[in-house]
């Protein structure tokens, strides 16, 4: 079985995590835009003071803005240099092992049958090392390009747009190997929670707890998302998990569909002899699944399965737990969702794909 695919620190997966937020299939979230749109259309009317105020503010944003772009320009054109100067020392190289090859071939390349001359092992390792470069740079472009225009398209603010694409620049796979890889996975979720923020679709706002505790405590849902969520990747026909593993983390799938399938046993209460349930069910973009992980212990009842390349958002029931303890009331409002949630789980069908509980 394979294994969750977490790796939220490169500069790749996070322009993976823009691809899967660019179908629009990954925003069952476009009920609650509207909603939050036709709000917004209402209250838009406020006082000179508050206006003068997002003015003030977003000035300041645009001279920020106008100094990080013109950071950024200016390292965009050293990496463009020193690429192309390492390029062509390359090529000079290449093209310079190709002609003595050529005009010391009986004294350097055949030396007896079968073996291999020096500068024939030489001009094999430049090409390589050449190809390889040339493929770095067009991925690196490519990552680039498809996240500038997610940008634009979404309409993301110029100051979120280009601490993205430093993140994006910096922690390419193949330059920086971080030498505190959570605290890069907080940095990465952090934006990627800014850009839902941006977008009208916060991370977790479909189930209606998460939704509940977000009107009630705003800062403490936005730390848990930078420190709880984490990006789980998954391609077509992969196993997520099967019957009787442990389960530390609730699932949301936020682009692809999946298949759950389980044989469940009838509820504590149920008369003897009453048979089980069998439970087979298409999850996509939206679903929740694992719930139970966050408020009691649990183990997969079932089997899940992906049907296409599927991102998941996992919900960390360590991290859960120590981002809602830190705040009283925030604790009490859990603590009284879990022992609902808790009672409703014992009465019904136990299942990885039980319903949320009562919100008060």
């Amino acid at each position: 079985m394979s294994k969750p695919s977490v790796r939220p620190g490169t500069g790749e997966d996070i322009v993976l995590i823009l691809r899967h937020f660019s179908d629009p299939a990954s925003h069952p979230q476009q009920r609650y835009i509207e909603k939050r749109s036709r709000s917004q259309r209402g209250v838009s009317q406020g006082g000179n003071g508050a206006e003068f105020s997002d003015t003030s503010e977003s000035l300041s944003q645009i001279f920020n803005a106008q100094l990080l772009r013109l950071q950024k320009f200016v390292q965009e054109l050293l990496r463009d240099a020193v690429f192309l100067l390492s390029a062509g020392a390359l090529k000079l190289s290449l093209h310079l092992v190709t002609i003595l090859r050529a005009f010391f071939a009986c004294l350097c390349c055949f030396r007896g049958a079968g073996k291999v001359g020096f500068l024939t092992r030489r001009y094999w390792a430049l090409s390589c090392l050449n190809f390889q470069l040339n493929t770095i740079w067009r991925e690196r472009k490519a990552q680039k390009r498809l996240a500038a225009e997610f940008l634009r398209r979404h309409q993301i603010s110029t100051l979120l747009s280009i601490r993205l694409l430093k993140h994006i620049n910096w922690l390419q796979p193949q330059q920086v190997r971080p030498k505190d890889p959570e605290k890069v996975r907080r940095n990465a979720m952090t934006l990627i929670s800014e850009i839902l923020e941006e977008m009208g679709a916060p991370p977790l706002i479909e189930h209606p707890f998460f939704r509940s505790f977000r009107s009630r405590h705003p800062k403490l849902q936005t730390q848990l998302c930078n420190e709880a969520l984490v990006p789980v990747f998954h391609s077509a026909n992969e196993i997520v998990f099967t019957v009787g593993e442990s389960c530390s983390m609730m699932y949301v799938i936020v682009n692809g569909s999946a298949q759950y399938a389980a044989q469940l046993p009838p509820p504590r209460d149920a008369p003897v002899g009453t048979a089980g349930t069998q439970v087979r069910k298409t999850l996509r973009s939206g679903h929740w699944l694992s719930e139970a992980a966050l408020w009691t212990g649990w183990v997969h009842r079932g089997e899940l399965r992906t049907l296409s390349d599927c991102l998941f958002f996992g919900l960390e029931a360590g991290w859960f737990a120590r981002v809602i303890s830190s705040q009283k009331s925030a604790h009490a409002f859990a603590a009284s969702y879990a022992r609902k949630f808790v009672e409703g789980l014992n009465r019904s069908i136990q299942s990885d794909i039980t319903e949320a509980g009562p919100v008060d």
